[in-house]
């Protein structure tokens, strides 16, 4: 019996519209002009946009005002707690006869400048149908969202691999996305079989990109009454969810892709578990299968029957 397992969604970064700072205009107009951005920002299709009242709520929270956002440690809060990825912040100002707008989009786990936007006008009025294409220029230069080995991924989890160029990521149903990023779960999710049976060669891949349509195929293989989380380490991860993600998001590791986790966060990855050999999606044999122990690196091929740790990890 089947069991579907993965979202198809694409994800997409979250864009706070910080309201636009006013110098030598009313702030009103700007308020106007902040509540135009929210909507066509949205409408660009690029990223989910919180609405107005969600941010003024918890920027008063903060004492967070537009002119924190030169203070990097503020940005950090202030992302962490509306959990977005980007945010636009602008001014518009009255310089001479002319009104000068800025708009930045910032990346919030960086604070670096992801693309930015400068319009000279005679009236704020003629700012207004500029807004569409200003919208979807930043948003489609900012599509990339950045974050770093370490870092709190997008689904709640640690960042352990970054791919500028990106990967594709097979979701064993004959469906395929490009990807930038590997996240881990936070803790490692216990101690698991590899399988409920012993004797059968499923053929699962060792390569980076594999590891959900591995999962895919080891809890596809068997009845879904054979499964339960301590019988089967795959199926261990691929009922794991989180405040930010649902089952069917997160999978075991093909073998390339546990020694990537091993290479940038072993220490993380062995600090609560009670066993330092973790489990791969990749079998070897109708038998034995690949694992990797944390504390020295050293992979190896062992018996489906083993207890070993079990780490859930998501590509994005």
């Amino acid at each position: 019996m089947s069991v579907a397992l993965f979202s198809q969604q694409s994800a997409k970064p979250k864009v706070v519209i910080v309201p636009f700072d006013a110098k030598g205009v009313p702030q009103d107009e700007a308020d106007v002009v902040t509540e135009l951005f929210i909507s066509e920002y949205a409408a660009t299709g690029k990223a989910t946009v919180p609405d107005r009242n969600s941010f003024d709520k918890l920027a008063k929270e903060q004492s967070f005002q537009a002119s924190s956002w030169s203070d990097s440690e503020k940005i950090a809060k202030l992302g962490k707690a509306i959990n977005a990825n980007q945010a636009v912040v602008g001014q518009i100002m009255k310089f001479r006869e002319e009104i000068i707008v800025t708009i930045k989009v910032i990346d919030i786990n960086t604070t670096e400048i992801l693309s930015s936007k400068t319009e000279r006008l005679k009236d704020i009025s003629q700012l207004f149908d500029k807004i569409p294409g200003i919208c979807k220029e930043l948003a489609e230069k900012s599509d990339y969202v950045q974050y770093k080995i370490g870092s709190e991924g997008e689904g709640g989890g640690i960042v352990f691999y970054v791919s500028e160029k990106g990967f594709a990521a097979y979701d064993g149903m004959g469906g395929q996305k490009v990807c930038h990023y590997l996240e881990m779960s936070k803790t490692t999710l216990g101690v698991s079989n590899w399988t409920p049976m012993k004797d059968d060669f499923i053929d699962t891949n060792v390569a980076l990109g594999y590891g959900k349509a591995n999962t895919y195929k080891i809890v596809n293989f068997y009845k879904k009454s054979d499964y339960t989380e301590e019988n089967c380490a795959a199926y261990r991860c691929s009922v794991y969810s989180t405040d930010k993600t649902a089952a069917g998001e997160w999978f075991l590791p093909s073998t390339d892709e546990l020694d990537l986790m091993y290479k940038a966060m072993k220490e993380a990855a062995v600090s609560d578990a009670t066993i330092n050999w973790f489990w791969s999606s990749t079998d070897y044999s109708s038998d034995y299968v690949w694992y990797q122990r944390f504390q020295q690196g050293y992979k190896d091929f062992g018996s489906k029957w083993l207890v070993n740790s079990v780490r859930a990890i998501r590509a994005f």
